[in-house]
């Protein structure tokens, strides 16, 4: 299997992650139908229902919103990275945009780290680090390969 092959399928994976829950948040459903964060002191532990609360990537998205748009890029960077892999024509901004991918894949995985820090962690976040880990390592892979590529 080639390098950009790799790299695509830990770019779509990644891609796919946006449609998984990144934390999930417990709360508590009394008997009276609303939600709390925690049972109240001094309530029947048993009169209260614990829900999961799923959170996704794009969950408030807003199109005014820069942070929204970081959040979206965490996400797709390798899509457009490899579209001008296959795509671009100048040699010299191709060797750019390669010497960046491991800043983006390490930026990346921090900011789904973050983004996911708000609740318990759930598949979305572990699988969106396993891609970006998976792209660095195919890129470390690819390193060793430039020299030979070369003499």
């Amino acid at each position: 299997m080639s390098i950009k092959r790799i790299k695509l399928g830990a770019g779509v994976l990644l891609v796919a992650c946006l449609a998984l829950p990144q934390y999930t948040c417990s709360k508590y459903v009394g008997p009276d139908g609303k939600t709390v964060i925690s049972v109240p002191t001094g309530a029947a532990q048993g009169a209260y229902r614990e829900v999961l609360e799923r959170h996704y990537p794009l969950e408030s998205f807003e199109v005014l919103d820069i942070f929204s748009w970081l959040i979206l890029l965490t996400f797709v960077w390798p899509l457009p990275v490899l579209a001008y892999h296959w795509r671009g024509k100048p040699a010299v901004l191709k060797r750019a945009v390669w010497l960046a991918e491991p800043i983006l894949a390490i930026g990346s995985a921090y900011g789904v780290w973050e983004l996911s820090s708000v609740g318990t962690r759930a598949i979305g976040t572990y699988l969106a680090l396993a891609a970006n880990s998976v792209y660095l390592c195919a890129w470390v892979v690819d390193l060793g390969h430039k020299p030979r590529q070369r003499g």
